[in-house]
């Protein structure tokens, strides 16, 4: 190899050098996270939920929770979720399969960033999958009955974007022209056929509803003749396969 050849070769080994550090570093800031507070974070509850959050005015340029006795972060620039022991400090790298399902009932308006791959989650979304509904509330719901029915919605805040009901035990939801049900007021709902859904709903007054089923047409809601899934009008109030009780996740 003559001396110009060797004169060539110095300045590329330095640049593959160099890139191979970047990847490096890169690679070893992915499997770890380090979150600072400019001052003694403050925690505090999340309504509805069993999870703590640092106060507004505390908040890191990450999400972090508390939740049991771990400490949870969420960095949105790589979408990936990060656990500790402490509230500060170093968090590792966790799978997303690993965080606490306890952590999607917190309210959108709660975060600094939304996880992306739970983006459809709050606003009647399937999760990749139309066969489940994921139904969070704002905060604690409460359940009223709707004048004329057995059937009980949450009124306020604390209302989704999408029709969720209580009746006969169990929870229904409905959103995107598709019937859920569960035995517990939030968490994954399963898609049940229209044939299931109890016939009370049918009462359900027009204006109680976020999207009126489009099926239903301009059924008089008080005629038992006019149930939407029994042509008999007696409904059986079971819906999904649950047997009752409140309850989150």
């Amino acid at each position: 190899m003559n001396t110009r050849s060797k004169m060539l070769m110095v300045p590329l080994l330095a640049l593959s050098m160099a890139c191979g550090a970047a990847v490096t570093a890169r690679a070893a800031t992915d499997v770890s996270l380090q979150i600072n507070f400019g001052s003694t974070p403050h925690w505090v509850g999340v309504p509805g939920t069993q999870v703590r959050e640092i106060r507004r005015q505390d908040h890191s340029d990450y999400d972090v929770f508390q939740y049991g006795r771990r400490y949870y972060a969420y960095n949105y620039m790589n979408q990936r979720w990060y656990i500790s022991r402490r509230g500060r400090g170093r968090f590792t790298l966790i799978d997303t399969r690993s965080v606490p399902r306890e952590l999607r009932r917190i309210p959108r308006d709660h975060w600094r960033n939304y996880p992306t791959a739970w983006e459809d989650s709050r606003s009647g979304g399937m999760n990749g999958s139309s066969m489940s509904l994921m139904v969070t509330f704002g905060s604690a719901p409460r359940w009223s009955t709707i004048n004329g029915t057995n059937v009980q919605i949450v009124f306020g805040d604390a209302r989704p974007n999408y029709d969720v009901f209580r009746y006969g035990g169990n929870y229904y939801a409905y959103s995107g022209d598709r019937w859920y049900s569960s035995s517990r007021e939030s968490g994954r709902f399963n898609m049940i056929e229209a044939s299931a859904v109890p016939s009370e709903f049918s009462r359900v007054p027009r204006e109680q509803w976020r999207n009126y089923p489009p099926a239903w047409g301009n059924r008089n809601n008080n005629s038992p003749g006019n149930s939407p899934g029994n042509s008999n009008g007696r409904g059986n109030g079971k819906g999904g396969n649950g047997r009752g009780g409140r309850g989150g996740n």
